[in-house]
C-alpha cells in the first residue's frame, strides 16, 4: 500500500463545518442528496434546523427495507457467475479441448478472464447508461444478461462456446457496479462502513450458496437417479447452469417492484415537489430552513399562478469530467486498488485449479464437489468474520484496515506450497487432521485478505469530488478493478499450468511470482 493515498486522506481529521464535507443532510425519500465528499459550499449560509446535522459520533440509519433489495441482487449475482468454478476444469477436459490435467489452466485460466474483459469494456457504458436511464433498469438488465449467458455456458460443447456464453455475462453483468452506486448514493459517512460490509457480507452468502451447487449439480445423471437420462449425459454440466439462470431471473420481479431509483433526476421525474410558494407577489419564494442543502444556483422555486403551485425551475448540472474525477487522491486510490485486485483475483482463480490438479502435480487432488465445498467453506468463514469489520473499522479506521488486509496476502500466498507439501508427506495427507487444520487456517488467512474489498469500496466513496461524479468515480474505479479481474485468471492459471507441466524452479515459479507482485503493491 503505498503511503502516498494516506498524505491525501488523513485518517483522524476532525470534523469542521468550515472544511469537512456536508454529508448528513436527507431529502424526503431519505435517500442522500449530497454525497459523502462534496465540498462545502456557498449554500452553507442557508439556516438549518438544530436538529438537522446529528451528534458527531451519531450513524444515519440505513434504509434497510430499501437496502435489503439490493443485498438481494449483490448475493444473486456471484451465486450464478461463480457457479461454474468448481467444474469449468473438468469442463474443458471433457468436452476435448484437452487431455492434459497439466494444461487444464491455459484454457480455464482464459474461459474465467474473459468475463471480466467483457466487463471492463462495458463498465463505463454502463455507467453512462445508469446516468442516463437511471440504476434501475441497467441492473436488471444485467441479471437478465447473466441468465442467458448461464445457460448458453451449461449448453456449450467447444471452447468457443463457453467463451462466447461468458462474453454475454460479463458485457451486461457490468451493470452490477450500478449496486456499488446505488449503495452509495443511500449512504452517507456515518453508516458507509456498514453498508458496504453488508454488501460483503451478501455477496459471500451467494457464494456459499452458489459454489456448492456448481459441484454437487454437476453429472446429476451420476449422482441423481431421476437425471439418468441421455440429455443429462449429454449436458452434465446444464443442471448447475440452469440453478444459477433461475436465481438471477427470479431476482428480476422483486427489483422491478421493489428498488427504488437513487439517480436524482430520476427521483424527481416521479415524485411531486411539495414546496409551496410563500408569496406570490414576489420573483422568487424562499426554501424553507428544513429545504435539502444544494447551491442556491442549483436549486430556485419560482412564484406560480395558484393553480400552478408545483412549478419549478429545472436545472442541469454540468457532467462531470474525467480531469474532475481523476484527483490526486483518486489517482493513487486507483493504483493501489488496482495492486489489490491483481493479487486477489489470482489466488481466487488459481485456487480451483490447484484444488483439482493431482497432489503428485503439485496440488490437492480434490473433486468438483470437493473444490465447491472447499470454496463454500472460505466464503462462510469471510462472512463470520465480516460480522466485527464494522467495529474494526471503528477502532482503527478504514485506510489502516485497507493495509492490513493487503499484507495478509502474502501469507494466504505461503500457503499454496504448505498445503501441498502436507497433503503429498505419507506420513500425513489430505485427510490428516494437521491438512484439514491447515486449510482451515488458510481459509481465515483469505477471508481477512478480503477486508481490503469492502475497505477500498468505502474508501473510492468518500474520495468522488462530488455527488454528480460518484457514478464516473465509481466507474473508474471499477474499471481499474476489472482489468486485473480480466488478465490475473488467464496468467495466474497459465503461470500454475507453466510451474507443473515444466516444472520451473520445482513447480514453485507460480508463488514466487505472485509473492513479487503481492509486495510491491
Amino acid at each position: 500500500m503505498s503511503a502516498t493515498y494516506a498524505a491525501y486522506l488523513p485518517e483522524e481529521e476532525p470534523l469542521n463545518f468550515d472544511t469537512e464535507y456536508f454529508h448528513d443532510i436527507r431529502d424526503q425519500d431519505g435517500l442522500s442528496t449530497l454525497p459523502s465528499t462534496a465540498a462545502a459550499s456557498p449554500a452553507a449560509s442557508i439556516k438549518l434546523d438544530a436538529g438537522t446535522f446529528p451528534a458527531k459520533d451519531a450513524a444515519t440509519p440505513l434504509p434497510m427495507g430499501k437496502f435489503a433489495i439490493l443485498l438481494m441482487l449483490n448475493a444473486v449475482f456471484p451465486l450464478s457467475f461463480e457457479v461454474v468454478y468448481p467444474f469449468v476444469n473438468a469442463m474443458i477436459v471433457e468436452v476435448g479441448v484437452t487431455d492434459d490435467p497439466e494444461r487444464v489452466g491455459f484454457y480455464s485460466g482464459l474461459v474465467e478472464s474473459i468475463f471480466s474483459l467483457m466487463g471492463f469494456i462495458m463498465i463505463l457504458p454502463c455507467g453512462y447508461l445508469s446516468d442516463r436511464f437511471g440504476r434501475k433498469p441497467v441492473i436488471l438488465l444485467g441479471f437478465a444478461g447473466l441468465a442467458v449467458s448461464m445457460i448458453s455456458f451449461g449448453l456449450s460443447k467447444s471452447l468457443a462456446g463457453m467463451i462466447a456464453s461468458r462474453c454475454i455475462g460479463g458485457g451486461l453483468g457490468a451493470s452490477w457496479a450500478a449496486i456499488k452506486v446505488m449503495t452509495g448514493e443511500m449512504t452517507d459517512r456515518s453508516n458507509q462502513d456498514l453498508a458496504f460490509s453488508l454488501l460483503s457480507v451478501s455477496y459471500r452468502l451467494g457464494q456459499i450458496s452458489g459454489l456448492p451447487l456448481g459441484g454437487l449439480l454437476a453429472h446429476p445423471e451420476q449422482r441423481f437417479s431421476w437425471f439418468r437420462t441421455a440429455f443429462w449425459a449429454e449436458y452434465p454440466y446444464l443442471l448447475p447452469c440452469l440453478a444459477g439462470a433461475a436465481f438471477a431471473v427470479l431476482s428480476i420481479l422483486p427489483g422491478v417492484i421493489y428498488i427504488e431509483e437513487t439517480l436524482a433526476s430520476k427521483r424527481k421525474q416521479r415524485r411531486k415537489i411539495n414546496k409551496r410558494v410563500q408569496s406570490y407577489g414576489s420573483t422568487n419564494s424562499s426554501v424553507s430552513s428544513t429545504s435539502t442543502l444544494v447551491a442556491p444556483q442549483e436549486q430556485t422555486v419560482y412564484a406560480c399562478e395558484p393553480s400552478d403551485i408545483e412549478c419549478v425551475k429545472k436545472t442541469t448540472k454540468p457532467q462531470s469530467s474525467w480531469r474532475s474525477v481523476l484527483t490526486p487522491a483518486v489517482l493513487s486510490l486507483l493504483v493501489n486498488n488496482a495492486l489489490m485486485c491483481f493479487s486477489s483475483e489470482m489466488i481466487f482463480s488459481v485456487f480451483p485449479l490447484f484444488a483439482y490438479t493431482p497432489v503428485s502435480s503439485g496440488g490437492l487432488g480434490m473433486s468438483e464437489a470437493n473444490i465447491g465445498t472447499a470454496m463454500a467453506i472460505r466464503s462462510l468463514v469471510q462472512v463470520v468474520l465480516m460480522l466485527g469489520y464494522s467495529q474494526v473499522i471503528r477502532k482503527m479506521g478504514t485506510l489502516r484496515v485497507y493495509k492490513l488486509a493487503m499484507a495478509f496476502w502474502v501469507v494466504v500466498i505461503l500457503y499454496f506450497p504448505l498445503l501441498n507439501w502436507i497433503a503429498r508427506t505419507p506420513s500425513l495427507g489430505t485427510e490428516s487432521s494437521i491438512f484439514q487444520a491447515s486449510l482451515l487456517g488458510f481459509y481465515v488467512m483469505w477471508s481477512i485478505g478480503g477486508f481490503c474489498w469492502t475497505s477500498s469500496a468505502s474508501l473510492v466513496n468518500n474520495a468522488a469530488p462530488s455527488a454528480e461524479a460518484l457514478s464516473l468515480t465509481t466507474g473508474i474505479s471499477q474499471m481499474t478493478l476489472v482489468l486485473p479481474q480480466a488478465v490475473s485468471p488467464a496468467l495466474g492459471n497459465s503461470l500454475f499450468a507453466a510451474s507443473v507441466h515444466q516444472n520451473l524452479l520445482g513447480g514453485h515459479l507460480i508463488w514466487i511470482v505472485m509473492l513479487a507482485m503481492t509486495i510491491a503493491g
